[in-house]
């Protein structure tokens, strides 16, 4: 009986060796081919997750756009518009190539601008158009993060690439949290509300509006899509720079800089420095709403305003101060959080301790940077 029972444990151990030899024979041969087609499904269906955010936030912008339009071809307009590019210029030659940057994105501007005016059949206020451009623009993120992912997907599919797949499995958890935050923004822009970017413009709204700040003489307009405020605050004379409100809009800071130093430079005026706030991507483990100072330009975005705010800074030898606001890319672009906010105050002592602890005497320039959509 119990040679019997050792017989059988013999032969069910001789199974298991087996199994696990055929097993590993096949994980040898087959393995990458099975991995891939895991990868495979798993893409996949990060992939039709990005589908129903693309395919919902083009139905959130039309139906916001049917409210002021009664254009029979609007669907069909829309996706021209959707579908739209613009290409970058040679940078084999770099010379002069910011100019011409600058020139291709403020044709793409005025075209996408004009193009989206002729959908709006009613009379809207200019800052709901711009709000209306940016829920097309957040549209037109996801559009693109869907085309690019979708492509990578179906090149990796066709021909069989492991290589491909595998760095799809990784990066698409990252990229569709971005496209989440992207069909959030709708809201934001469609409702109108202050995004996380707009902190730099609030933080000068509300140093303008204190009761420590006089204000001298407003310049609307001063620049396309930018405004200047003269004020004066603790016995100092700030230009106070920001895009006109309160439609979405990021305005032209650099060129409002570069003519506000030419014209104090005319008058025989001295600028002590330029203080700089906005918006900046936090890494992970810092908190939402870490206030933080540093120096050099401030600023995001393609690099033309940035680039006209560091020469005119370097050849006049001004001081560049600057204060960001940390937050994630989510944070950034959806309705204005609460531990966002809070960082005003701390905003605005700050400018007032470099202003009067490190800045010589003399104009200063402050710059509140980052979409100005709801506040005026």
């Amino acid at each position: 009986m119990i040679d019997m029972t050792l017989q059988i444990i013999d032969d069910f151990n001789i199974i298991i060796q087996t199994l696990y030899i055929l097993l590993f024979i096949v994980l040898i041969f087959f393995g990458q081919r099975i991995q891939f087609h895991l990868s495979l499904m798993e893409v996949g269906g990060v992939l039709r997750h990005l589908a129903f955010l693309k395919d919902t936030a083009i139905k959130m912008t039309i139906d916001e756009l049917k409210k002021y339009s009664t254009d029979k071809d609007l669907n069909k307009r829309f996706e021209r518009l959707l579908n739209s590019f613009m290409i970058m210029p040679e940078a084999a030659d770099p010379s002069g190539i910011v100019k011409k940057i600058e020139h291709i994105v403020n044709i793409r501007e005025a075209r996408f601008l004009d193009d989206l005016k002729r959908l709006i059949t009613s009379e809207i206020e200019e800052s709901k158009v711009r709000n209306l451009s940016n829920m097309v623009e957040a549209t037109m993120a996801l559009n693109i993060i869907y085309k690019i992912i979708q492509h990578y997907y179906l090149l990796a599919k066709k021909t069989k690439n492991f290589f491909i797949m595998a760095q799809l499995q990784m990066i698409v958890p990252l990229i569709f949290n971005e496209a989440k935050s992207y069909l959030q923004a709708l809201n934001a822009f469609k409702l109108g509300t202050p995004i996380g970017d707009s902190i730099g413009p609030l933080i000068v709204h509300k140093f303008i509006q204190h009761s420590d700040t006089k204000t001298i003489e407003y310049k609307k307009e001063y620049v396309k899509d930018t405004d200047v405020y003269v004020v004066e605050r603790n016995g100092r004379i700030f230009y106070v720079i920001k895009a006109s409100g309160p439609g979405g809009n990021v305005g032209k800071p650099g060129e409002a800089i570069k003519k506000v130093i030419n014209s104090l430079k005319k008058k025989n005026e001295k600028i002590a420095g330029i203080i700089m706030i906005d918006a900046a991507l936090k890494l992970e483990g810092e908190k939402t709403g870490e206030v933080a100072e540093g120096v050099g330009a401030a600023i995001g975005g393609i690099g033309v305003e940035k680039f006209k705010i560091e020469e005119i800074a370097t050849k006049n030898k001004v001081p560049l101060y600057a204060i960001i606001i940390k937050q994630s890319l989510m944070e950034a672009i959806t309705t204005i959080k609460k531990e966002i906010a809070d960082t005003i105050s701390d905003a605005i002592n700050r400018v007032d301790r470099i202003s009067n602890e490190e800045l010589p005497e003399g104009n200063i320039i402050l710059a509140g940077i980052g979409n100005t959509i709801g506040v005026p």
